[in-house]
């Protein structure tokens, strides 16, 4: 026989607007749920979004009262399902025996409300699981529809605020990137290297600095056009991009073919035999490319507590990359 529930319309009124009304966007998806879960005498609650569209066939929980919920699951199987048809839909008994996937679980009724957004479709769903046989009262219904216009409310806005976070990072981006190789920018690195000069002053902490110049690049640009020497620096930065150690060094374009790697808690004899490889790879890689043999000329020096400031490091990486020019090319000078 079904359990009756009984319940106070306002006490529950109420508690919805003192648990959620301090909060908004995750955490009032999370106080929602809980409340919920206390309100209705629930074993189970949470709140999905759908990701796919006519049909819906699979949603995102938002938030479960039970870690074990996965985050993504296809619907079908469960109750959930009939609730993307766009109604409210009410399970006294027997969940566990007439859908697949609870066969496995105790819950024996279920309640869902479909979450709309203004043109009436159907976006999420609140799930409410029981291990009771239980009808639920009727004005319970009217509770759930408040609920679930309020959870639309903050589905909206957690979108929003999402989309948001996506152009301020990609804003970002795009202010400390070289658009050509994809590399840093130059007004990265002089953020980057200032800041790196002020952590070796502070703390005892070893890094370096290597000022590469492509090599006779005028002739690259003369004999294949801006094209072709566009298309050398795009694959020059993608063999420093693929030699990169993961967690020390970071690449930059300062400036026409001019790079620079910084490199942190590396001293200068581990960097100068890695560049030493990426100059071997690098001549290897364009030896078999139609540009032919292209070398690079390296300077490479080492933070010190000594030197006033960063721009007197960069100075004397570039000297030192001046020096491997007049020396013959193609080598480091340290």
């Amino acid at each position: 026989m079904n359990k009756a529930f009984d319940f106070n319309p306002y006490e529950a009124l109420k508690s919805i607007l003192e648990a959620t009304s301090l909060h908004i966007g995750k955490n009032f998806i999370k106080s929602a749920a809980d409340e919920i879960k206390k309100l209705y005498k629930a074993d189970l609650v949470f709140i999905t979004k759908a990701i796919n569209f006519n049909p819906t066939t699979k949603v995102e929980v938002l938030y479960a009262t039970d870690k074990k919920i996965p985050k993504e699951f296809e619907l079908v199987g469960t109750p959930c399902e009939l609730v993307f048809e766009n109604k409210i839909v009410e399970i006294y008994e027997n969940v566990n025996k007439d859908f697949y996937k609870e066969k496995s679980t105790d819950f024996q009724s279920f309640y869902g409300i479909p979450i709309n957004n203004k043109t009436n479709e159907c976006i999420g769903h609140i799930s409410i699981f029981s291990k009771e046989k239980r009808k639920l009262a009727k004005e319970l219904e009217d509770i759930a529809i408040i609920y679930s216009c309020k959870i639309e409310r903050e589905i909206f806005r957690l979108e929003l605020e999402m989309e948001n976070e996506k152009i301020r990072k990609e804003l970002e981006k795009l202010t400390i990137t070289d658009p050509l190789t994809n590399t840093y920018n130059r007004r990265h690195f002089i953020n980057s290297c200032s800041d790196l000069f002020q952590q070796v002053k502070r703390c005892d902490i070893k890094a370096t600095l290597a000022y590469i110049d492509i090599d006779d690049f005028k002739k690259i640009n003369d004999r294949f056009g801006h094209d072709g020497g566009d298309k050398v620096l795009i694959e020059f930065s993608n063999i420093l991009k693929e030699q990169t150690r993961k967690g020390i060094d970071k690449i930059y374009r300062i400036g026409g073919e001019e790079f620079c790697i910084l490199s942190i808690n590396a001293t200068l004899d581990s960097t100068y035999l890695h560049l030493n490889r990426l100059m071997k790879n690098s001549n290897k890689y364009f030896e078999n490319s139609q540009y032919g043999k292209i070398t690079l000329s390296v300077g490479l020096v080492e933070f010190t507590k000594e030197l006033e400031n960063f721009n007197d490091l960069v100075n004397i990486a570039d000297k030192k990359m001046y020096e491997a020019k007049k020396s013959g090319k193609n080598t480091i000078v340290k």
